[in-house]
């Protein structure tokens, strides 16, 4: 989806929308449309999954024609809400009109916080001329947009994808976003790594009219009933009864989310991986009476993965098809991979999330996954003794042997890439004058801080629980989660016409699971407690027994071998300082050499 708000004179419009929904054909095979008003052009491409007939083609207008609707996503309870929605001469049997319709009765903010869904939509209100954004409560959907001027007067552009945007802005490089992505391997909403674009957080929603922007939270999951921090976080259930109750609670829950992402008018598969979440999601498809097409990829000959799927997929009865992803030509993988994620994106295991929609894609237009479970339930193995990790972390930074300031800033600061003093060298340019820091965005080290300043102003860390594994986890559901893990997934399956669903990032777990005291969530060395007691014996002993297999990339294997001529070739990067380049290896040298990618193929400067 896409469009352009404030347009006049003699801007056409919709050819402009045209051009930008042509850069995101990929995201949806099936059609596209266009809206054209006084003041605003709508475009959308469609990706045909629930009611397939032109009746759900967008954009869509309401009976009324006071609102018209472009809308990216799934709204899984669309059937609840069109029965609460009472007597209307409904058009189509799509989610899309029942979302178009709960905000004209209900306005936007009610209806979405009545949804069940992943989803960014624009809303017009023809009456008022005002244009409204909103995504997702935990960004599965992503929304990008442009604030600037087109022939003198202001205009807001947006889309799904930042490529959509590219004959509006100067691809001129943000330096706050890029002291961010070296610092975490990814650019954080709000900001965008190219001046005047941004990104819409997860769980908010933006408004324009006249020229004047609004941008404001409307998820408060720490204001979700009975989110009140239990008394002891080691606190023992008070008897058998009650554990029983919090597992029998937690299937239903599951249970629930899997049959609302199972509402589809196209064939469903799952994408099995052999680990617990993945495992879940497939016995509770199957006890509801549906089987999937089952897919397992594996990369490069790395089947660490293969023997646990087998075991699950026997176990259920389901059709299991192993895919192998394209190895060899890493280098063309990696040029795709830079090319598709529009901003710098140093998350290794984006070329795998490719890997897997090439496979996938042809085969099947939904595909459901365990995404979700390592935020929902505690399954990374930082999580491990978090406690007493993060309190010699805090002393380090109070002595200065690293960096960080209060809890938020010591744990995602302690996951960097780069310190802040190294931020500022490979940001420092040669004569950076106050003029030419003021004209071209230049920093020197004085100048730098970026990543702390964003924490700072951030409001949902400002809000985090107490307690350094629920601490652990609210941040990385709030950054880690939305900014990384969600757009990786959508913008790797939409690069084939692939809808990815992950049940367990149902809001209605994330917030039921944030107040479980610790104990049922990260013990000492065991992780996703309760989950495992939960579905202890349904699912394989060595499935419920296996640790973490993660889903990244040997980088320092391919650094070293078939991605060395593209080292040599791209790197110093001339965007930085060559001699802050030197000598980086491993996870830091990836971040450098995916920026230099991304900066060459965009013609990104400062």
């Amino acid at each position: 989806m896409c469009g352009i708000a404030g347009v006049a004179g003699a801007v056409d419009a919709v050819a402009l929308v045209r051009k930008m929904t042509g850069a995101m054909a990929h995201r949806g095979p099936d059609g596209q449309g266009f809206f054209g008003g006084s003041g605003i052009a709508l475009g959308h491409r469609r990706l045909a999954i629930v009611d397939l007939s032109t009746a759900a083609a967008q954009p869509m207008t309401s009976a009324d024609g006071r609102w018209t609707i472009v809308f990216n996503g799934e709204i899984f309870n669309y059937r609840e809400l069109r029965s609460q929605l009472g007597s209307i001469s409904w058009r189509s049997a799509s989610d899309t009109e029942v979302l178009l319709e709960a905000c004209a009765a209900w306005g936007a903010e009610a209806a979405v916080e009545r949804a069940v869904g992943m989803f960014a939509f624009a809303l017009w209100d023809a009456r008022e001329r005002e244009l409204t954004l909103v995504r997702d409560r935990v960004g599965e959907k992503p929304l990008v947009y442009f604030e600037g001027a087109l022939e003198g007067q202001p205009i807001l552009a947006f889309a799904s994808e930042v490529k959509a945007l590219g004959a509006l802005h100067s691809a001129r490089i943000d330096p706050e976003a890029l002291e961010v992505y070296l610092a975490l391997g990814y650019v954080p909403a709000p900001l965008g790594i190219f001046r005047g674009t941004r990104k819409l957080p997860a769980g908010h929603l933006l408004r324009w009219k006249n020229g004047y922007l609004e941008r404001r939270r409307w998820w408060f999951p720490e204001h979700s009933p009975g989110s009140a921090p239990a008394p002891s976080s080691l606190a023992p259930w008070k008897s058998k009864r009650e554990s029983q109750e919090a597992a029998a609670k937690l299937r239903a829950l599951v249970a629930d989310a899997v049959r609302l992402r199972m509402r589809a008018d196209v064939p469903l598969a799952l994408a099995l991986s052999g680990g617990l979440d993945s495992s879940v999601v497939a016995l509770e498809m199957v006890r509801q009476g549906v089987s999937p097409q089952v897919f397992t990829v594996i990369f490069d000959g790395d089947q660490t993965d293969l023997p646990y799927a087998r075991q699950v997929a026997a176990q259920l009865g389901l059709q299991h098809e192993v895919l192998r992803a394209e190895s060899g030509d890493l280098a063309g993988q990696f040029h795709r991979t830079v090319e598709q994620f529009d901003e710098p994106f140093a998350d290794s295991s984006a070329v795998a999330a490719l890997a897997l929609a090439r496979a996938v894609g042809g085969r099947s237009k939904v595909i459901l996954g365990g995404d979700g479970g390592d935020e929902a339930f505690g399954g990374y193995s930082h999580y491990e003794f978090i406690g007493a990790k993060q309190a010699a972390k805090a002393c380090a930074a109070a002595v200065g042997l690293a960096d960080g300031r209060g809890r938020t800033g010591v744990y995602v600061q302690s996951k960097c890439t780069f310190r802040a003093a190294e931020r500022a060298r490979l940001m420092e340019r040669p004569g950076a004058t106050e003029e030419r820091v003021a004209r071209d965005g230049l920093v020197s080290p004085a100048a730098s801080g970026a990543l702390t300043r964003w924490l700072e102003r951030d409001e949902f860390h400002r809000v985090a629980p107490e307690g350094a594994l629920k601490h652990a986890l609210w941040s990385d559901r709030h950054l880690y989660l939305s900014n990384d893990l969600t757009y990786k997934m959508d913008l790797a399956l939409a690069s084939q016409g692939v809808e990815g669903r992950a049940p367990l990032l149902d809001h209605r777990i994330l917030e039921w699971t944030q107040r479980l005291v610790d104990a049922r969530l990260v013990h000492g060395r065991q992780k996703k407690v309760l989950l495992r007691q939960a579905y202890g014996g349904d699912l394989p002993p060595a499935i419920e027994a296996r640790r973490k297999h993660g889903f990244g990339a040997p980088i320092a294997q391919w650094l070293q071998g078939p991605l060395k001529d593209l080292v040599r070739n791209l790197l110093p990067c001339p965007l930085l300082t060559p001699e802050a380049q030197r000598g980086v290896r491993g996870q830091r040298l990836w971040t450098l050499l995916a920026f230099a990618q991304w900066a060459r193929q965009w013609g990104a400067s400062w």
